[in-house]
């Protein structure tokens, strides 16, 4: 990945990748490179990174500390404006109208994006914070990737088939043929089906 050039020059929504998106390896590729071809800009946070690390691991536990510690560093340089330090105000707003243990435990991802001031928050179907979400005046949308992807290729088409593109012509990808590639996109340990079904409409750009 490359610093993300494109979106100094145009106006993006900022979104959240939860540790739930960042902790599998195609789904994250394919977000940020669609990122760096200016269709959105990520935000996180060490508690995400922190988060993603632990999921990682627990899911794969041959990955070693320092691939993941390489992983980390690797997403900060290429999106070195994407790391936000959550403000003690919004911090506290959020802890303020949480009532179970597990909305505590996942205030820090809602208080990263109310201090970024993002618009969305990418993340996996269990996301524990819509009851306390409703709570706050904020308007922040909660969205899985396949949701979130349909929504860029719909207000960025170029930007997302551009980056599409960049993804699919990656060393690990390159020798798939686009339907090849759109299946393993539409695979449960990615999650876009529908995006994958979408950008079949698009096969002769890919």
């Amino acid at each position: 990945m490359e610093p993300n050039a494109a979106s100094a020059h145009t106006e993006v929504e900022l979104a959240v990748l939860d540790a739930p998106v960042l902790a599998r390896g195609w789904l994250t590729a394919f977000l940020l490179h669609l990122a760096e071809a200016g269709a959105f800009d990520p935000v996180w946070s060490d508690q995400i990174h922190a988060n993603w690390a632990r999921d990682l691991h627990a899911a794969h536990p041959a990955v070693t500390a320092e691939r993941v510690r390489q992983r980390r560093m690797d997403l900060d340089r290429a999106f070195p404006a994407a790391s936000t330090i959550a403000s003690r105000d919004a911090q506290d707003e959020v802890i303020a109208h949480c009532t179970t243990p597990e909305e505590r435990r996942n205030a820090h991802v809602l208080a990263t994006a109310l201090s970024a001031r993002a618009a969305v928050i990418v993340t996996g179907a269990a996301f524990g914070l819509k009851a306390v979400m409703a709570k706050l005046w904020h308007d922040t949308a909660v969205l899985t990737p396949d949701a979130w992807c349909l929504e860029l290729l719909d207000r960025h088409p170029e930007a997302v088939l551009e980056g599409a593109r960049a993804h699919r012509a990656t060393p690990r990808r390159v020798a798939l043929t686009v339907e090849g590639w759109l299946a393993a996109l539409g695979e449960e340990r990615v999650g876009l089906p529908r995006m994958a079904e979408a950008l079949a409409g698009h096969r002769d750009r890919l």
